[in-house]
């Protein structure tokens, strides 16, 4: 490097080589964190609307949806007295009625809230849908585990409705094909043929409230969990873009106040 004194030779390779160091440990150890949230923003479907569809912006602010618009997880969508119609892969399609409440808490878990849809499901797509403490879903259940796991089943497409009344109860109807409904600790509680139906009432259908407890931390409720970040990145993300970033410039003030040591190769940490 012609005109560069050994000196600064030094203090650029210690820079040079530190800086690959730091790269590789981010690699390895905490640029999943950003690959991971980048996924979170892939929609998993898109929704046709008409009406007064809005969706959830922030906490108890809802704004109003376009015609076309993508659907994440997590999106909380309130039909109102519109209504609309989500298309997934392999056409699978949920129709979202007038008064509806709905979002997506995982990629294969509808949770409805409020209101009425009817689905139209390919048998190769794992979808199952949450109604307060039931599960709905096209496969059957293994009951020995516990929870909502199921076993794939391969056959013609599946079809059906589900209507959640003002009460609490709630009505499961299979058009085409046989549809299981279980409670969260996965226990069959119907299991439907084509052209069946069961209404459950609210004890049975209806969520738990929570316990309180004097001096008690209340209970956190399932749903989406919102994590507000800047940039579209979580604090845990900025914390370890932070500490990276102290790390580099710790190392090019530690090369440089030690310039004088010219004999020393640096090694990774």
């Amino acid at each position: 490097m012609k005109g560069v004194g050994p000196v600064k030779k030094t203090f650029l390779t210690r820079v040079f080589v530190y800086s690959l160091c730091i790269s590789f440990l981010l690699m390895s150890n905490g640029f999943h964190w950003i690959i991971a949230e980048a996924n979170q923003n892939i929609p998993l479907g898109q929704m046709v609307s008409r009406g007064g569809v809005k969706f959830e912006a922030s906490k108890n602010s809802w704004e109003k949806v376009e015609t076309l618009f993508p659907v994440f997880e997590g999106m909380k969508i309130r039909t109102e007295k519109g209504e609309g119609v989500l298309a997934l892969a392999e056409k699978t399609r949920v129709e979202i009625g007038s008064d509806s409440v709905f979002y997506f808490h995982q990629s294969d878990q509808f949770n409805l809230l409020e209101g009425k849809i009817n689905f139209r499901i390919q048998p190769d797509v794992p979808l199952r849908f949450k109604v307060g403490n039931l599960w709905i879903s096209k496969s059957y259940p293994l009951q020995t585990v516990k929870g909502p796991s199921i076993a794939l089943t391969k056959d013609k497409e599946f079809a059906g409705s589900i209507l959640m009344h003002s009460k609490g109860s709630v009505t499961v109807k299979s058009v085409q094909g046989p549809l299981y409904v279980t409670n969260q600790d996965g226990t069959v509680l119907a299991s439907l043929s084509t052209g069946e139906s069961i209404t459950l009432p609210s004890v049975i259908a209806g969520s738990k409230p929570p316990i309180m407890a004097a001096n008690a931390e209340p209970k956190w409720t399932e749903g989406p969990v919102e994590e507000e970040g800047f940039l579209g990145l979580s604090t845990r993300t900025w914390v370890g873009i932070g500490a990276a970033a102290a790390a580099v410039i710790g190392i090019i003030l530690w090369a440089a106040s030690g310039d004088g040591d010219h004999d020393r190769v640096p090694v990774c940490p």
